[in-house]
């Protein structure tokens, strides 16, 4: 069924505001009035809705092309990105290594690192360390689960080492006035018994016997005494086509380098420097020495002095919107519909329309405690390309070279577009620094409002999911969140309901328990790890 953005008004209400406007879903624009209007009804505002009859309506299909003139990071909500992003760094300041970004992760980070007494890596901890970065459909960057290593196996499985135009005439043509020591070569390795590799190399015999040589002695100065004849046979073609035999090597060892690459990435254990994660499985690696321990997290995020705090102010209520400033900052003038989406025990959302009068002064303060900070930095393949797996001098060569008639390595087929994969804002991005806390807490005091509606709505102990500006969810992903207490001021008629996650339980497993996302420094490869 499509989906209406529906706006309704009182008869009193002067045109162009209206008094309650809402998307929904109906199979028609007059069923669509007929379920909002019975929404604004459910929500009980003061004084109550009168007969739908009596109330001017506007109804028009939500299309796509709406939608994507609404998508994007509204002002207000920038605001608040703002507030949050400005606190962490002057927090942060002196470690970050790094611009810090706000980035949404529902789902939360495992912070248990290590699992059950043999001290496995905890397998969730590591895939939300090896996490994509994208965007949201509101235009809020966002983390996607699992996906950086993978992407990036996928991407090194595409890549072939090739040679230049220029090169492959050189090699030609060397190799062409060689003829004569490449045919030594090539007799005295099948004398000592030398097979040759099905299907053969790029570069055909000549370069599956230096491969051979590359991967069995290191290079062929280190070739035994016993292949001498081999060896001055080499030294001979050395001495002729002296630029031919470095290409051939470099292809060997870059060949060799790629290989190692997919073969680590892939096939992750102990020996290429994989994560033990169980008896039987290893993760890729994430530098494990930088890693911290699940008990430096805990402490950090038990920390009293790591908070940060962003106020928000709303006043000037009229039928349709407020006027709402963000730590401080500039008002907005906001409809009240998207300043704050609420469910009470699971029941049908609403907005403050349910609690507000034109004198009700509203002021929220979201906490986020124990802010902290860890690096998260891919293995690096190691020189001899035994352990490790990310190798960003590979990815710099790929971005450089791919679709020019140069020497070096490049992306092969259709799958990849460099221009959609490297830099600022592209597909294989990260956060090379995650910025964590506990759970936000979120303190709410009306003023002026309907005093009676809130203590009936808020109890203590009743469970609760916030939406704030339209992009912020408080409770769903996360566990829903509870009214922790409510204070009823008698003399100033103001109420405060205050609003957090649920308490931890001591029977959880702290592989299973989870901090709060609130974003990191971002890495755009290559060259930013």
């Amino acid at each position: 069924m499509p989906a209406y953005r529906v706006s309704i008004a009182r008869p009193s209400t002067n045109s162009p505001l209206y008094d309650w406007v809402q998307t929904v879903v109906a199979s028609s624009s007059a069923a669509a009035i007929q379920e909002c209007y019975a929404n604004w009804v459910a929500a009980k505002p003061i004084p109550a809705p009168p007969l739908l009859s009596k109330c001017r309506a506007l109804t028009f299909p939500n299309k796509p092309k709406v939608q994507a003139a609404r998508a994007g990071v509204l002002p207000m909500q920038q605001a608040f990105i703002d507030g949050v992003e400005k606190q962490v760094t002057q927090l942060l300041s002196t470690r970050l290594d790094g611009a810090f970004s706000m980035i949404n992760y529902p789902s939360g980070f495992n912070y248990g690192i290590t699992d059950g007494s043999n001290t496995y890596y905890n397998q969730a901890a590591l895939q939300d360390i090896d996490t994509l970065l994208g965007v949201a459909s509101n235009g809020r960057p966002e983390l996607i689960a699992g996906g950086f290593s993978r992407l990036y196996a996928r991407i090194m499985g595409a890549v072939t080492f090739s040679f230049s135009q220029y090169d492959q005439a050189i090699m030609a043509r060397q190799d062409a006035v060689a003829s004569a020591q490449i045919a030594a070569i090539l007799s005295e390795f099948e004398n000592v018994g030398g097979r040759y590799k099905k299907p053969l190399s790029f570069g055909g015999k000549l370069q599956d016997i230096f491969n051979q040589i590359n991967a069995t002695y290191g290079s062929v100065p280190n070739m035994p005494a016993s292949l001498h004849s081999l060896r001055n046979a080499i030294a001979a073609y050395h001495s002729i086509s002296g630029d031919s035999y470095v290409l051939h090597n470099r292809y060997y060892a870059a060949t060799a380098r790629l290989a190692a690459i997919v073969a680590n990435v892939t096939k992750p254990s102990q020996t290429n420097g994989g994560m033990q994660v169980s008896d039987m499985d290893d993760y890729v690696g994430f530098t494990p020495n930088k890693l911290p321990t699940a008990n430096q997290l805990v402490v950090g995020l038990n920390a009293s002095t790591n908070a940060i705090s962003v106020a928000i102010n709303i006043s000037d209520f009229g039928s349709y919107s407020a006027q709402l400033s963000i730590a401080g900052g500039a008002s907005f003038t906001i409809p009240i519909v998207d300043i704050l989406d609420i469910a009470v025990n699971a029941g049908a959302s609403h907005d403050l329309s349910r609690y507000i009068t034109s004198q009700s002064k509203i002021t929220m303060n979201v906490t986020y405690p124990g802010v902290t900070m860890f690096a998260s930095n891919p293995s690096v393949l190691s020189a001899d390309n035994t352990t490790g797996w990310y190798a960003d001098d590979v990815l710099q060569e790929i971005a450089a070279q791919t679709g020019k008639d140069a020497t070096g390595y490049q992306l092969q087929g259709s799958e990849f577009d460099v221009a959609k994969l490297f830099g600022p804002g592209k597909a294989l991005s990260r956060l090379k620094t995650f910025v964590i806390s506990q759970q936000p807490t979120i303190s709410i005091t009306f003023a002026g409002s309907n005093a009676s509606g809130i203590t009936s709505d808020f109890q203590v102990n009743a469970a609760v999911q916030l939406k704030l500006l339209g992009m912020f969810d408080f409770g769903g992903a996360s566990g829903s969140y509870s009214v922790q207490k409510i204070n009823a001021g008698s003399s100033s008629g103001s109420v405060t309901v205050t609003l957090g996650p649920p308490v931890i339980s001591g029977t959880t497993p702290i592989q299973q328990q989870k901090a709060y996302v609130l974003g990191g420094v971002v890495s755009c490869s290559p060259a930013n790890v």
